[in-house]
């Protein structure tokens, strides 16, 4: 009878159990902790979902964007390119394909220009979607960006470093201009780095910043980054090269997103950093999408 009943017991462990359905749903809740980043990076919704933002892969001349299903009829799907005003987009077929160039493939849906070719076969596009979103969206793309607007203080380099990049672009609407700078620190000064530098382990910054008709400079998001590429300090999201200005603008209020082309360690993608009207009450928001490489 000990013997049946120890058999018994055995069978039906409860701790076993237990141990056994905790298991289960830690590994459910890493799964589901790990996939959350990558499904929220694959879409940015704006003016209250009225205008969602994808990145789209490019194949050829065919633009191949992941929608999760294609937009309704009453949608229209606009190309934010970075050498051109919006462009429409058109379906150019009702089955999706997976693009060759990607890591892990998946179903994409394919589109196209209603009219003209895709110039940079190189180019990364966003794609924006929503109702009737050609009378909210404006885009000012960066090919409007000029490199003799660099005579303001702002866009001089720290001590040490030397100018490797640098862009500027014009906003009329801001009567101000916003610009990109990069700077690397002299060969020549790599070995005599100052203690008491706050930054003494960099040797590149990167610095976006608007300049305003009272020349005044304001800092809108900055990384550093060591001899390793990364990331010392300053904003959470990358900072990269203009792309250009998204202004969206409804009855009651107008937004307006600087939108850079930036990369943290290997992973791309896009920059969104709010530019705000004075007086600041506020930090401006910043949101990053991810590149869609798969």
């Amino acid at each position: 009878m000990q013997a049946k009943r120890d058999s018994h017991d055995e069978g039906t462990d409860p701790p076993g159990c237990l141990r056994l359905v905790v298991s289960i749903l830690l590994m459910w809740i890493i799964s589901l902790l790990l996939a959350v980043p990558m499904t929220d990076a694959e879409t940015l919704s704006f003016l209250d979902g009225q205008i969602r933002l994808y990145p789209a892969q490019r194949e050829g001349n065919r633009i191949l964007i992941p929608f999760t299903q294609p937009p309704a009829d009453n949608e229209e799907v606009l190309l934010l390119s970075h050498r051109n005003d919006l462009l429409h987009l058109k379906r150019l077929q009702q089955k999706t394909t997976t693009p060759q160039s990607m890591a892990h493939p998946r179903p994409h849906y394919v589109y196209g220009l209603t009219e003209g070719r895709l110039s940079d076969p190189q180019a990364q596009f966003l794609v924006a979607v929503g109702k009737g979103i050609t009378s909210l969206l404006k885009w000012k793309a960066s090919d409007a960006m000029s490199s003799d607007q660099s005579t303001s203080s702002c866009m001089t380099p720290d001590k040490g470093f030397v100018i490797t990049g640098l862009q500027a672009l014009i906003s009329e609407e801001l009567n101000a201009k916003v610009y990109y700078l990069q700077e690397e620190i002299r060969q020549s000064t790599s070995g005599m780095m100052i203690d008491e530098d706050e930054h003494s382990g960099a040797s590149m910054k990167e610095i976006v910043g608007i300049v305003e008709s009272d020349d005044s400079c304001r800092v809108l998001a900055s990384n550093t980054s060591d001899a390793y590429g990364l990331q010392n300090s300053g904003s959470s999201e990358p900072v990269g090269p203009i792309s250009g200005i998204m202004e969206l603008s409804t009855e009651r209020s107008t937004e307006r997103w600087l939108v850079l082309r930036s990369a943290m360690r290997e992973v791309w993608g896009y920059t969104f950093v709010e530019l705000l009207p004075k007086p600041l009450n506020r930090e401006p928001k910043r949101r990053f999408l991810l590149e869609d490489s798969g």
